[in-house]
């Protein structure tokens, strides 16, 4: 089964965060404050939203996975009984 750890997650948005928290910064310095700012906002959106969509898919592969199995078993099951009728 497709997987990926918690402790996988967490180190991934760890350092996506830190990359858009270094850009934010570096704006608010070299720029303008606001303009900073709202590199701090589209980033924390961005990994909010990519968040929303790895649950999602994560959720939909293990759905996947199961109804995949679910149905090997019931089709083992149907050639088992064709197979007694005969």
């Amino acid at each position: 089964m497709f997987s990926i750890s918690l402790k996988q997650r967490k180190i991934f948005y760890v350092m996506l965060s830190l990359v858009w928290l270094g850009t934010a910064v570096y704006s608010m310095v070299n720029d303008t404050f606001l303009h900073g700012f709202e590199i701090l906002v589209f980033g924390a959106f961005f990994i909010g939203g990519i968040a929303l969509v790895q649950g999602y898919m994560i959720r939909m592969l293990k759905m996947y996975d199961k109804n995949l199995k679910k149905g090997i078993n019931n089709n083992k099951k149907s050639h088992k009984n064709n197979h007694k009728r005969r």
